[in-house]
């Protein structure tokens, strides 16, 4: 046996209790991003808990605006739709579980979208940045109540914009599977080539992908780039490039990055250290560190796309994308 797995050998052994004795605890990636992770958890819980408090906790009135009956049936076909590929992706992890026996990368990272929309609001701290489909299943915002908010009211925070975050686990799904590809078809190609080619790929799928999901009702960007930065710039359903840049450069190359990297036999590293931590925590510890992980990439994404909204100006949209007035 050499010294390296000699190591490897000591650092995974635990008693037969699952118990790891104290001495042979060390703090790493899994309990920081664990610990940040049951931070924003308590700091949601505090905000959620004060919003319905305050009596906000509503959908808002459903006056002042006009939609046509054909985006009624389409925004009705995105929710059921949206609804069911959010169970479908929760299907999807569940059974990588069950297989792999631990909680693994695409879980930790679905479970922490779940738990990182709740600070959405920030992407309309300085304007009104990111469009709420109103005839969408909504309620008033409960963006007063989280720390230094700014945004002006009132404001909605509608079902289909606020599942996106847990949905877009298929965008990282479909990263993967260009990963995948790439090994299969280039098994000489370096890591750091195959992340470089996946990334450029995923930033031409993903406007598509995006761009479905608005037409189906999912939300709206309401101001444009300047120096034509915005695709379909003064429609309804226009993308900034910012949002591009900013969900594969928050979302998908962090995580795609941990499982490219990751050699065999090892943990991602957001894991790393979790055999070192007692058996019956180590579930609990990966998911706390997915949501601490996911919370900073998702606040990473509102806050480019809230500094992108100081440098662009707004456009006419429909009344039923509009900020309500009243």
């Amino acid at each position: 046996m050499t010294e390296q797995s000699a190591r490897t050998a000591s650092g995974s052994a635990t008693p037969g209790n699952g118990r790891v004795p104290a001495a042979g605890r060390r703090r790493g990636p899994v309990v920081y991003w664990g610990a940040f992770g049951l931070a924003c958890l308590i700091l949601q819980a505090v905000v959620f808990t004060r919003w319905i408090v305050g009596g906000d906790a509503h959908a808002h009135s459903s006056g002042d605006y006009t939609i046509p009956h054909t985006m009624k049936v389409v925004t009705h076909i995105g929710q059921v739709g949206a609804g069911l590929l959010f169970l479908v992706l929760a299907a999807v992890c569940r059974r990588e579980c069950r297989t792999q026996g631990r909680i693994t990368l695409n879980t930790a990272v679905f479970i922490g979208f779940c738990f990182s929309f709740w600070s959405n609001p920030y992407v309309s701290q300085f304007h009104y940045a990111a469009g709420n489909n109103r005839y969408d299943l909504n309620v008033d915002t409960w963006g007063p109540y989280l720390p230094g908010w700014r945004g002006d009211t009132p404001a909605v925070e509608s079902f289909l914009m606020e599942i996106a975050y847990p949905v877009m686990l298929l965008w990282i799904i479909i990263a993967l599977a260009v990963v995948r590809l790439c090994a299969a078809r280039r098994p000489l190609w370096s890591r750091r080539r195959t992340l470089a080619l996946t990334i450029v790929v995923m930033l031409v799928c993903e406007p598509l992908l995006t761009g479905v999901y608005q037409r189906l009702g999912g939300f709206a960007y309401p101001r444009a780039l300047p120096g034509n930065l915005t695709f379909f710039e003064g429609r309804w359903y226009q993308l900034p490039i910012t949002s591009t840049l900013a969900v594969v450069g928050f979302f998908i190359a962090p995580v795609l990055a941990m499982a490219v990297h990751a050699e065999p036999g090892r943990e991602a590293h957001l894991f790393r250290s979790t055999d070192r931590l007692p058996r019956r925590t180590r579930p609990w510890s990966r998911l706390l560190a997915g949501i601490g992980f996911m919370n900073v990439c998702t606040l990473g994404f509102q806050v480019t796309m809230a500094l992108a909204s100081l440098i662009s100006h707004p456009i006419d949209l429909p009344s039923w994308w509009d900020r309500p007035t009243g």
